[in-house]
């Protein structure tokens, strides 16, 4: 499907040109993706849901009116590691005015209740605030994948989804077919092209974000590590 082998790192290109016409799509979905581990980030460095929202959104604009985006080297390591730096150095130098100031025109819709859903704050677990940004970014690019395959498989996505993680309730191929109204042969078909396309799409997002092949493998196996 050669919708899903774009140029690498692609995404990012396109949001730093502005002639692009695509630029305003590019950093939407930058932000889309990348805020919930900002805003796990936060909550892990001991910021209050509000706080954590009110930074999330300052960091975001603050990005974007500094022009971060345009100092992204591609040849100096991962977009995403280009942000939790950038993050870090916000946090420690810029919040603190952003705050005072009325934070105006976001690029975010936030919605609070889904990144607390990655926050997980328990005084007694030992995760640090920069495995928490990575755990948050590994859901994030996994719930898209899942999201864009139910899209595409539309109502047969329910019936096999358990079959798609290790964590799934998993129904019998025979039960399968029973619901689906199709053979064990035809659901040993669609589950083998379900798993095949989720892992297109999940390579799919990293690859825009990276410079080559290689580290869309690093990519990957971060990701897996960080769930």
């Amino acid at each position: 499907m050669a919708e899903f082998q774009p140029t690498l790192w692609s995404v990012v290109l396109r949001a730093q040109d502005p002639a692009d016409p695509h630029r305003s799509t590019a950093v939407n979905r930058l932000c889309a993706t990348y805020w919930p581990p900002v805003y796990v980030y936060l909550r892990r460095k001991g910021l209050a849901e509000h706080e954590a929202e009110d930074a999330t959104q300052g960091y975001f604009a603050h990005f974007l009116s500094k022009n971060l985006l345009d100092r992204v080297d591609r040849t100096r390591g991962r977009f995403k590691n280009y942000l939790l730096a950038t993050l870090e150095h916000f946090l420690s130098n810029e919040w603190r005015v952003a705050h005072a100031q009325k934070r105006g025109d976001t690029p975010l819709s936030l919605d609070r209740a889904r990144g607390e859903t990655h926050v997980g704050i328990d005084p007694a677990d030992p995760e640090t605030p920069e495995v928490a940004f990575k755990r948050s970014w590994a859901l994030t690019v996994l719930q898209n994948a899942f999201d864009a395959l139910k899209a595409e498989l539309g109502p047969n996505f329910d019936a096999v989804r358990g079959h798609l993680s290790a964590a799934g309730d998993r129904a019998s191929y025979d039960d399968l077919a029973v619901r689906l109204g199709i053979s064990v042969g035809d659901v040993t078909n669609l589950l083998h092209r379900a798993k095949r396309r989720l892992r297109e799409l999940i390579r799919g997002a990293l690859r825009e974000t990276v410079e080559n092949e290689p580290d869309v493998d690093d990519e990957v196996r971060e990701l897996f590590e960080n769930l």
